[in-house]
């Protein structure tokens, strides 16, 4: 990690979407990207 060559990574769906985007086109990580950032996309906490 010191060379800026390792990532932390916790929790099995995390890893498995860092696993998935080494091979996901760059074109579709951004789709997916816009629309968990679009505003009002968050789920509802209460």
């Amino acid at each position: 990690m010191m060379d800026n060559e390792g990532d932390v990574v916790t929790g099995w769906k995390n890893k498995f979407q860092t696993a998935i985007a080494n091979f996901t086109p760059s074109g579709m990580l951004a789709g997916q990207h816009a629309k968990t950032a679009a505003p009002g996309s968050a789920k509802d906490a209460r």
